[in-house]
């Protein structure tokens, strides 16, 4: 990308290069200025070398054009789309329905053991009782059905 070319208001593509995302992070960014050698500065304040490499940073953004960068901003929304639907999908689920039935119970369990006293011991005596009560509460929720 040749910086020289670009103008201050012109949208430009950032991409994040990351290996373990296989660089899945790009956003549009409006040109604030740019200097006599090419150096371009955006609104958000980073700072790039006429080679569209970000200045200062240990894992540098690079500067792409909106074209190469709108297959990647797609894929992106496709992929958060799709985590959002399992999600839901999750949620919706008998498997949370248990797993928050589970937790609560344990949780209000605890709450009254301390409520009257018991509170958690130094030996670890309580954890090893809560981790009991979960086991016991979840081999419950997965042999008998919710009665609603």
């Amino acid at each position: 990308m040749n910086t020289l070319e670009l103008k201050p208001g012109d949208k430009v593509g950032i991409f994040y290069y990351d290996s373990v995302r296989m660089g899945t992070k790009a956003e549009i960014e409006v040109i604030e200025r740019i200097s006599p050698t090419g150096q371009v500065t955006l609104s958000n304040g980073k700072r790039y070398t006429s080679n569209g490499k970000e200045i200062g940073a240990v894992e540098p953004s690079y500067l792409w054009t909106l074209d190469k960068i709108q297959p990647i901003l797609e894929k992106i929304e496709t992929l958060e789309r799709q985590k959002e639907a399992e999600r839901q999908a999750y949620l919706a689920s008998p498997e949370y329905s248990r797993k928050q039935a589970v937790n609560g119970s344990v949780k209000a369990a605890i709450a009254a053991l301390n409520q009257y006293g018991w509170y958690t011991d130094i030996d670890g005596h309580m954890d090893v009782m809560e981790s009991e009560i979960k086991q016991i509460i979840e081999r419950y929720v997965s042999e008998h059905e919710p009665i609603s």
